[in-house]
């Protein structure tokens, strides 16, 4: 008896880092494709003659699709617990598919609607993944959804680059169609890789438990202030995604590669911070690093109107990148904290969805900014943004990080 609870708790325990480590992998792949989006869109504005507006309007198009379907793939994603596998293979091929038709857009009216894909796709990811994250892994939530966004981090690291690198030999339209063949064979190795582990993740919920389970979700407090959190932060980072790279081509005079290595740059130092940032929201609470993060993040994007060209940019934006993605680890941390068993994905998707449709709005007034004040203009109005979100933290009162071993 006692070799046999030996060998299921190692059973557990082995199960455990696979769960963490194919997610921590696939969310990689998932972020090389949406980050794609941020070093193509200058040569896409290039091609079709867009003025600032237009190129906000197509970034909060796929912000505002990515909202939409999270919300649903969170229901889709509790109800079905043990098809999670199915679903993060959908989100991985949806969006490859999606760039294709983006590729093949011949006027501005038709890359809308292929944008918006590109949105869809990648936003359905999130739900599936973190609820599981959160349920294998109570005792370190923050450490684990943190280490699954360094998988994000990596992906957002390397496809700037390279895809920039890819644009000085192949032109965009040309490139795109490629996108959709690796996505799809990697989609079928996510589902056969993870499959078991969902399967194994408690049964599925009756139609009560959900909507009861759901409903605490929607009435909690701490996770409502937390979406409108999320919320504003993302509409500042959506805003320098959109229009840093923009800067860097047409104001500082950089090259697609040497742009796509700037933006690599953004995100390099969230592959060590988000576990770290993790670790020390479980160790010390989830406030004690978000307070601090957010208001360096509202100093680093004012640093970013002064800086000049070369290592000041360059220095500006690794201080930037420590917490541009990690506190959103955090922050799913906190709100997983607050929610009940069994509605993990549907708090994850409210807090994912809201950050997207937030954030679909700011990259078109972050438009009308460049447009009306120049480029430069973006950086004052997402720190403002960036301090907005931490005065709405500050009177919330966050649950302690839960310490409880897995149900």
């Amino acid at each position: 008896m006692e070799q046999a609870t030996v060998a299921s708790a190692a059973g557990t325990r082995l199960q455990r880092l696979w769960v963490l480590v194919g997610l921590t992998m696939g969310h990689a792949i998932v972020h090389w494709y949406q980050q794609s989006f941020v070093i193509l869109l200058p040569e896409i504005k290039r091609t079709l003659g867009l003025d600032p507006v237009q190129v906000g309007v197509l970034s909060s198009v796929r912000s505002f699709s990515g909202g939409v379907s999270n919300m649903a793939s969170g229901f889709v994603s509790d109800l079905f617990r043990r098809q999670g596998a199915l679903v993060l293979a959908v989100s991985m091929a949806w969006i490859g598919v999606a760039y294709l038709l983006v590729g093949i857009a011949p006027t501005y009216a038709l890359l809308l609607p292929a944008v918006a894909l590109v949105g869809m796709g990648g936003a359905i990811w999130h739900p599936p993944a973190i609820a599981a994250l959160s349920r294998w892994w109570p005792d370190r939530r923050g450490f684990a959804v943190g280490l699954h966004g360094v998988g994000g981090s990596i992906g957002d690291t390397l496809a700037p680059v390279m895809v920039g690198m890819l644009l000085l030999a192949f032109f965009w339209r040309t490139l795109l169609p490629f996108y959709a063949i690796p996505a799809v064979l990697l989609a079928l190795g996510v589902w056969w890789t993870l499959r078991s582990s969902y399967q194994a993740d408690g049964g599925r919920p009756s139609l009560s438990q959900y909507v009861g389970a759901a409903r605490a979700v929607l009435t909690n407090k701490v996770i409502l202030v937390l979406l409108v959190v999320a919320g504003v932060r993302a509409m500042g980072q959506q805003a320098i995604l959109t229009f840093l790279p923009i800067y860097l081509r047409e104001e500082v005079g950089y090259s697609p590669a040497l742009a796509g290595l700037s933006l690599s740059i953004l995100t390099l130092m969230g592959i060590g911070s988000q576990p770290v940032l993790g670790w020390l929201s479980d160790r010390f609470g989830r406030k004690a690093v978000l307070g601090p993060g957010l208001a360096l993040l509202a100093l680093f994007a004012l640093l970013l109107m002064w800086a000049r060209p070369g290592w000041e940019v360059m220095g500006v934006v690794l201080g930037l990148g420590v917490f541009f993605y990690a506190l959103q680890a955090t922050i799913l941390a906190a709100a997983m904290d607050a929610t009940a068993h069994g509605a993990e994905a549907t708090a994850v998707s409210l807090i994912f969805g809201g950050t997207f449709l937030f954030a679909a709005l700011s990259p078109a007034v972050a438009g009308v900014v460049a447009r009306e004040w120049g480029v430069t203009g973006v950086f004052p109005y997402t720190a403002a943004l960036y301090l907005l979100s931490l005065l709405l933290l500050l009177p919330l009162r966050l649950p302690r990080p839960a310490q409880s071993p897995r149900p």
